[in-house]
């Protein structure tokens, strides 16, 4: 990581001298990080991803409120106990107790909850659990609507229980405040990812020829849960405006509970043979080296993680001006356009499916950029001083 040295030195680097005896050390963080579900998702990697790279020196532990998930099973194998409490529909506050009980087991002092859900749970299991310190992360909206008034009310108490609050995005920092979290009680910290290798010419062929695209066709890509706060509906409108001559193919990889209506509506527009719905594939990012561009078309986002990927294999992005995508994509390497409107969006893609060297400039300055500021030794660095610091 881009930074070294223990929990201890980083809490307490003055010397020790025979006038002033240095204060007990903090005990070292044993964490418990809180999620819905280790099922595959942008949150639930980098769940993944803090526990791997800092469980060799943090204890790291992992409760889910849902199910596991396949991505449980990874983890356990890797000798990380991961707990599924199962829950109900409806409101269940006897979760705050399981909670409680999970992190008596590991000896947790830090309870590290990613979403309002988790963090709700986490926060009754303080009452049990006094001395727990919570970390909440806020990674992301299910819709872009105003805060409620019913959360509103609720952040009056529950904004007091967390040691340390942390959003993804500046965006998101705003949207905490507009439920009742203090702005100086909230820090962003942004998503970052393993950047990897720039892929070759070499990949590139692979991946068509895997795919069988046939030559002469651009193709444009989506990584993307199948889920209504992706607006997937409004990126095959603008696929369908594409005259077919122009031999543009649209690959959606991902899945999830809009699929069946997606592929529907994608025959109903008469953009069946531009569209390929390829379901979830664990090597998704493998596959973008066969890919002239990325596109987003969500209503609402946090930092995603697959449009950092996307510029770390050299893609030029076209996304809706949403959420916290504006503090990563901007004109020097990629095009932003309004949410909800498949007219803007399709002339997007149609003008940059014009023009290969403005798609190879926006692909190597979307590279450099995820180089220099979204790394994920960087964010990792940062969540482990976090830890240090409310232990």
């Amino acid at each position: 990581m881009e930074r070294k040295g223990s929990c201890s030195e980083t809490m307490d680097p003055r010397p020790v001298t025979a006038r002033a005896l240095p204060e007990k050390r903090r005990e070292l963080p044993r964490v418990l990080q809180v999620v819905l579900s280790l099922n595959p998702g942008g949150t639930e990697r980098l769940v993944v991803e803090l526990v791997k790279r800092l469980r060799s020196e943090l204890s790291m532990s992992v409760c889910c409120l849902d199910e596991e998930g396949s991505w449980g099973d990874a983890l356990r194998n890797d000798d990380v106990d991961v707990a599924a409490l199962r829950r109900s529909e409806g409101f269940r506050p006897l979760l705050g107790r399981a909670i409680a009980r999970v992190a008596a087991k590991h000896r947790v002092n830090v309870v590290h909850c990613h979403h309002y859900s988790p963090f709700v749970y986490a926060a009754i299991a303080k009452l049990w659990t006094p001395g727990l310190k919570i970390v909440f992360t806020e990674h992301g909206r299910l819709s872009d609507a105003a805060p409620s008034r019913k959360r509103r009310i609720a952040n009056r108490v529950l904004a007091a229980a967390p040691s340390r609050v942390v959003t993804v995005s500046a965006d998101l920092k705003d949207h905490l405040v507009a439920e009742g979290f203090s702005a100086g009680r909230i820090g962003v910290i942004h998503n970052g990812i393993d950047v990897g290798r720039l892929p070759d010419a070499g990949a590139r062929a692979r991946v068509r020829e895997e795919l069988s695209i046939p030559g002469g066709t651009l193709v444009a890509v989506t990584v993307a849960r199948l889920d209504p706060v992706k607006d997937l509906g409004t990126l095959v409108r603008a696929i369908a405006r594409q005259p077919l001559h122009a031999r543009i193919l649209l690959l959606v990889i991902g899945d999830g509970s809009e699929r069946q209506s997606l592929e529907a509506r994608t025959s109903e527009a008469g953009a069946a043979s531009m569209v390929r719905f390829l379901g979830h594939r664990e090597d998704a990012r493998a596959l973008l080296p066969g890919c002239d561009l990325y596109v987003n078309s969500s209503i609402s986002e946090g930092i995603s993680l697959t449009i950092l990927e996307a510029m770390a294999a050299g893609l030029p992005v076209v996304a809706t001006r949403v959420g916290g995508t504006p503090e990563i994509l901007d004109a020097t390497c990629g095009r932003l356009v309004p949410a909800r409107d498949p007219a803007a969006l399709g002339d997007m893609l149609a003008s940059l499916a014009g023009d290969a060297a403005l798609r190879a400039a926006l692909g190597r300055a979307g590279r450099a950029r995820v180089e220099q500021r979204f790394t994920l030794d960087r964010m990792v660095a940062q969540y482990r001083d976090v830890y240090c610091a409310v232990a």
